[in-house]
């Protein structure tokens, strides 16, 4: 990936501090350059995006080796 650039930026004053943004605290957000105070900054906001994305997933489909019917009829069995 192309390292993100000043002048790609989208905003000027960091979201997290509202410190003006540094070229060194650079990252890349939905396709777009985010830009930060520090590298603290962008590395708080990069924690908190991932834990909501991964908190936003859908839960992983369940596939069985079985028919449902059998499965079910199994399970009332035991």
């Amino acid at each position: 990936m192309i390292a993100p650039r000043l002048e790609d930026c989208v905003n000027d004053l960091c979201p997290i501090t509202r410190r003006p943004v540094s070229p060194d605290a650079l990252t890349y957000y939905k396709g777009k350059v985010v830009g930060f105070a520090d590298r603290q900054a962008r590395d708080t906001f990069l924690a908190a995006m991932l834990a909501f994305e991964t908190a936003i997933q859908p839960p992983p489909e369940v596939r069985y080796s079985m028919p449902l019917k059998k499965r079910q009829k199994e399970l009332e069995a035991a």
